[in-house]
């Protein structure tokens, strides 16, 4: 094997080739040998792939172990860190790495005098792999530059298993700053911090037409209601305002991009002009590889609102908007393909055995800590019980009031968040069972206020008196979720959740799902969820099949509980299935 960059060479050996020229090496250490030959194997075992499908490449080892968790190949999370350790060192063995030094290997002098001025844990920890990747390439302190920093991201890439080298590059640069600026004898050299969001591409307003941003402030002023005469019989919540916004300044910035003098722009009626708006809609389309996307469908329909229904266009003009909105919008039927997938994890009763008793684990794991860290598993284990038993809509969640939503009636919590501050204008209506009842109260008494004032109102209180920061609960819940079980999922999919365990427990129950999650129909329950019971419907075909194939009538009520994999569910009756026939839920049917 040849030391050569993985992403630059066609023939980067897979992981067999790279097991079997470890295996052939007597002279590493026989134990040694053959903890590196074990840990290509489990990673094949565990990534569900040939070993000669998978390339010996970080990049996609990296991308692997990502989505991998230590209980879906029901090992510690010590062996999962074991294994890409070894399998680190495999690589480095067979000269596929030769830039970044092993982990704790010895500094150059040079380099470990300025290592030792370093007295903060988090600084030493930030900038030692640099430390080790320089020493390692006989870089000098003081020839450290921005070319030095983007080769050793390069090193990171291709030679370690870090989940987000960009990241780690970054603090590095930050770091190292701070280290110029506050150590005596530290080299006085800066480093750039680097930008990667490339996706970004937003303009600011003073590339706009001041007569243009005020036309479109009259028009959100509009949308918002606030003329008693002009505005909306039926305002726009403010999450629908925050989102025309960013369309507007989206669908502008994609104009700007695309070589047109936003500047000249004077009006609405200029902005959304068809020419215009097929300009800004190409370099959106050329952008995202020649092809649509949810985002981009969402800002041509603001657009189509704003020239259509706004201003009133002619008619010719609102047939040229209807043929490119039927290009440019996805309206799939039903869940996404992302969403259908994230249900898919549930088809494992151990999956969702893990997923329905989180909660008790994390508070059983808050119980042992102490502080912030104690504090936060209690509030993810709050918030992940009551979306399971009540499916709120994330920002229905965080707004949660002590004095506004929340009711104690005979020992049991009840929530209640009125029409207008709900996405479909429903009541919703939801009560809690006593166990759960019980650790909110706890959670009240002793956790909410613990590092903030009690006197804010808020479920999940945040600073200055407000909620907590959305986006900070969000990826709370979605971290606890996924470092304790494994299981990948928003907030937001926890709604579909509920429908796939409840439709999975009782086939055909659409009611009782869009009573659940406050739909104001049954068609939209049904177009949604219908078939998110797949699996339950497929076992009670197989059983009718087999019922038949052993010279029954095919029928399911004996057969299904015979079935020596099925442990832990039991299907309905048949007659206990008011929801079953698809057609008696819109009244086409007969009477259940």
């Amino acid at each position: 094997m040849t030391s050569t960059n993985p992403f630059s060479d066609p023939n980067l050996p897979s992981l067999e080739c790279l097991r079997d020229e470890i295996a052939s090496r007597y002279g590493i250490a026989h134990q040694r040998r053959m903890d590196m030959v074990s840990a290509c194997n489990m990673a094949a075992k565990w990534f569900d792939l040939p070993l000669a499908m998978i390339p010996a490449n970080t990049a996609f080892l990296r991308k692997r172990f990502e989505s991998f968790h230590h209980v879906h190949g029901d090992v510690s999370k010590r062996r999962v860190g074991n294994v890409r350790s070894l399998l680190l060192a495999a690589m480095r063995e067979a000269g596929l790495s030769t830039k970044l030094a092993p982990y704790q290997s010895k500094l150059s002098p040079a380099w470990q005098e300025l290592y030792d001025l370093v007295s903060d844990d988090y600084r030493r920890a930030a900038l030692s792999r640099f430390m080790r990747y320089c020493s390692r390439n006989d870089i000098a302190p003081d020839a450290v530059c921005d070319a030095v920093a983007s080769s050793y991201l390069e090193a990171l890439e291709t030679e370690s298993l870090i989940r987000h080298p960009r990241t780690n590059q970054q603090t590095l640069c930050r770091v190292w700053n701070q280290c110029a600026d506050v150590i005596d004898g530290w080299p006085d050299l800066r480093l750039t911090v680097p930008r990667y969001e490339d996706r970004l591409y937003a303009i600011s307003d003073e590339l706009i037409n001041p007569a243009l941003l005020a036309e479109i402030e009259a028009y959100i002023g509009y949308l918002e209601g606030k003329d008693l005469f002009t505005g909306r019989a039926r305002p726009f919540r403010p999450k629908s305002i925050k989102a025309v916004r960013g369309h507007i300044r989206r669908y502008l910035s994609a104009l700007h991009h695309s070589g047109f003098d936003v500047s000249a722009i004077t009006d609405l009626q200029e902005m959304v002009a068809f020419e215009t708006f097929k300009q800004a809609m190409r370099w959106f389309w050329e952008r995202n590889g020649q092809k649509t996307s949810r985002s981009i469908g969402e800002v041509a329909w603001t657009m189509r609102c704003i020239a259509v229904k706004h201003l009133a266009c002619d008619e010719e003009m609102t047939a040229s908007y209807k043929e490119a909105l039927a290009t440019l919008r996805l309206r799939e039927p039903g869940l996404s393909p992302k969403n259908r997938a994230a249900l898919q994890q549930f088809d494992d009763a151990a999956a969702a055995g893990r997923f329905l008793g989180l909660p008790d684990l994390l508070w059983s794991l808050a119980e042992k800590e102490r502080g912030k860290k104690a504090q936060l598993l209690v509030q993810s284990a709050i918030t992940i019980e009551i979306l399971m038993f009540a499916p709120l809509r994330i920002d229905n969640l965080t707004s949660l009031r002590l004095d506004r939503h929340l009711a104690w009636i005979d020992d049991r919590l009840h929530i209640n968040l009125p029409a207008g501050e709900v996405k479909n204008r429903m009541d919703l209506h939801y009560v809690l069972p006593r166990g759960t009842t019980e650790r909110v109260r706890v959670y009240i008494d002793n956790w909410r206020s613990l590092f903030l004032p009690a006197a804010n109102p808020h479920l999940f209180p945040g600073r200055n008196n407000k909620a907590k920061d959305i986006s900070c609960l969000r990826r709370q819940i979605t971290r606890a979720l996924f470092g304790h079980t494994g299981i990948r999922l928003t907030p937001h999919m926890y709604r579909h959740v509920a429908a796939k365990l409840l439709l999975d427990a009782r086939p055909g129950y659409y009611e009782v799902v869009r009573k659940v999650l406050g739909h104001k129909n049954l068609a939209t329950t049904y177009e949604h969820y219908a078939g998110a019971e797949t699996q339950a419907a497929v076992e009670l075909y197989d059983d009718v099949i087999l019922g038949l194939k052993r010279g029954g009538n095919g029928s399911v009520r004996n057969d299904r509980h015979h079935r020596p994999e099925e442990t832990s569910r039991q299907a309905p009756e048949k007659d206990d299935l008011p929801f079953l026939d698809p057609l008696n839920l819109f009244a086409q049917g007969h009477a259940a």
